[in-house]
């Protein structure tokens, strides 16, 4: 096993080899509508360089909330990516990880995040089970699954230990090697779909991974639309059920305990929520969901709910 240091060296030596290829990319947008994309791309990379140099870390953890004694993992957890510039604000990532992803960039940047991600994972003491968000794309990619591999071959996971690629940005066109699958299997690696809902390239994406998916997390929008609709959350669920039923089901953009309630009681195949605004602490979540229960049951039965999902459009 190669020691901590060697480690480093290698994710900083890959963020060293992207700016310098994406700053040849910049230089050519002067004036161009893509520029303040791209320069933006670049800043948010230099600064992701230097916080690895100071040791800080640069996600931090959504935690998959517990509604169901179900429940195969008990603390798992989205890593999302929080850069900070030099004033120590965040810089959101969205625009900036697109810049890679339109220009060619892609597998090189989640090459980049993934190596950081196993470098952070390897200093928590209480986050023991992640998901890491990866492009389909990049799992296509040679040079990002031999070094995804590389490093995962060496890492040593404690039996309460997990980690999950949560698989995003996939595509009817993207036929997946089960080849390769079946290699990050070999090293107790899982895999999440994620933002699923109902249309055709979820269909699609659904039969693709067939048999190798554990877990599944359902499209906030699904999960706060309307139930009357042909994207619902129950249609989505017997759906998936049909498809592949042992998968375990995540509900995101979850607004809050009495709604993680509500879908505990009418959904028992979703065994985790995920949401924005439900508290980063699992024990908080536990309390008011514990309370939530307790409070209908002391209402004698199924209080009637008041459905908020008018309201989502404000949140989301």
């Amino acid at each position: 096993m190669r020691s901590k240091d060697a480690y480093d060296i290698e994710l900083l030596r890959r963020i060293e080899g992207l700016i310098r290829s994406f700053q040849g990319l910049v230089k050519d947008s002067h004036g161009q509508e893509n520029e303040v994309e791209l320069v933006y791309g670049l800043r948010v990379l230099v600064s992701l360089a230097n916080m690895v140099l100071r040791n800080e870390d640069i996600f931090t953890i959504e935690p998959w909330h517990i509604i169901s004694a179900d429940a195969p993992l008990s603390r798992p957890g989205e890593m999302l990516l929080r850069v900070r510039d030099y004033k120590g604000e965040v810089m959101p990532p969205y625009m900036a990880i697109m810049a890679y992803y339109k220009n060619g960039f892609g597998a090189a940047i989640d090459a980049i995040l993934f190596l950081a991600a196993l470098w952070q994972f390897q200093r928590y003491e209480t986050e023991r089970q992640v998901s890491i968000n990866i492009s389909a794309r990049s799992l296509r990619d040679s040079d990002f699954v031999k070094c995804s591999l590389e490093r995962l071959e060496g890492l040593e996971l404690e039996p309460d230990q997990k980690i999950i690629i949560e698989i995003h940005e996939s595509a009817p066109h993207l036929s997946m090697s089960r080849h390769v699958l079946d290699l990050y299997d070999k090293f107790g690696v899982s895999f999440a779909i994620d933002d699923v809902g109902l249309n055709m390239s979820d269909i699609m994406r659904l039969g693709e991974f067939d048999g190798l998916v554990e877990y599944l997390k359902i499209d906030r929008h699904t999960v706060c639309g309307p139930e009357g609709s042909s994207n619902s959350l129950g249609n989505v669920v017997e759906f998936v059920r049909s498809l592949m039923p042992d998968v375990v089901m995540v509900a995101e953009g979850v607004r809050d305990a009495n709604h993680a309630y509500e879908i505990s009681k009418a959904f028992s195949d979703i065994i985790y929520v995920q949401g924005l605004y439900l508290p980063d602490d699992r024990k908080s979540f536990a309390t008011d969901f514990y309370n939530v229960k307790a409070k209908r049951k002391a209402m004698g039965g199924e209080a009637q709910y008041r459905d908020s999902r008018h309201e989502a459009g404000d949140i989301l």
